[in-house]
């Protein structure tokens, strides 16, 4: 049976990260980015036992590796698009890009994902999810909303490579990465779980040490 899209992407991406000699540091400050400025960002956030349950196993298998630090519990989270610095955008904005959000989000049925394998790049360790599809909608109906409030020649590409995951951990240094390589061969065996996802949320989007932490701007249920 051929492979599926999501499978293929797995397969190719794990056969790229074999080859790493190094792993990364997740939390070099990217252009714009500073510890006071905060960023507006659509996430699918999880508080699903059985999510927290399965990352917490992974993470437990990873714990003595110091330069992984591990997503808290109430950190699971997977990023569907990203908007704009907060201070780019006046409260008003906000609230009408919440509005706008509700009218193409409007339809979307609750949906399930798989959760895993558990995969790396050199950033850090994350779970794969499918199918795509479900997030790529809500994505392309998240861009919609963006471009109606900011105008199509300010909907970022954020994230740059659209692969729907869940990090695990983030790596806060540049060792080696044959450690890792050699722990997730193992790990990749773990069966995957199902996820559902029900809502998606903007979020004001801060650094807070070696963790994202955030507020809610925006909240929109899947409720068709």
């Amino acid at each position: 049976m051929p492979l599926t899209l999501e499978q293929q992407a797995d397969a190719d991406d794990w056969e790229t990260f074999r080859r790493t000699e190094r792993m990364a540091d997740h939390w070099w400050w990217r252009p714009g980015w500073r510890p006071d400025r905060h960023y507006l960002t659509w996430y699918l956030i999880f508080h699903n036992q059985a999510l927290t349950d399965h990352v917490a196993g992974f993470q437990r298998e990873l714990a003595d590796l110091d330069y992984l630090d591990p997503v808290p519990v109430d950190g699971l989270h997977m990023t569907v698009q990203g908007v704009a610095f907060a201070d780019e955008m006046p409260p008003d904005q906000v609230a009408a890009l919440g509005k706008a959000a509700d009218e193409q989000c409007a339809g979307i049925e609750p949906f399930t994902l798989t959760a895993g394998p558990i995969a790396a790049y050199p950033g850090g360790t994350f779970l794969r999810a499918a199918p795509w599809a479900p997030v790529a909608e809500l994505r392309t109906r998240l861009r919609a909303a963006i471009s109606t409030v900011l105008g199509p020649d300010r909907v970022p590409d954020e994230p740059a490579r659209f692969k729907p995951h869940i990090s695990v951990t983030y790596c806060n240094a540049t060792p080696p990465a044959a450690e890792v390589i050699g722990r997730l061969t193992k790990l990749r065996q773990r069966p995957s779980i199902r996820l559902p996802v029900a809502s998606v949320d903007l979020l004001e989007l801060r650094r807070d040490r070696h963790a994202y932490r955030w507020d809610i701007r925006h909240h929109i249920d899947f409720t068709a």
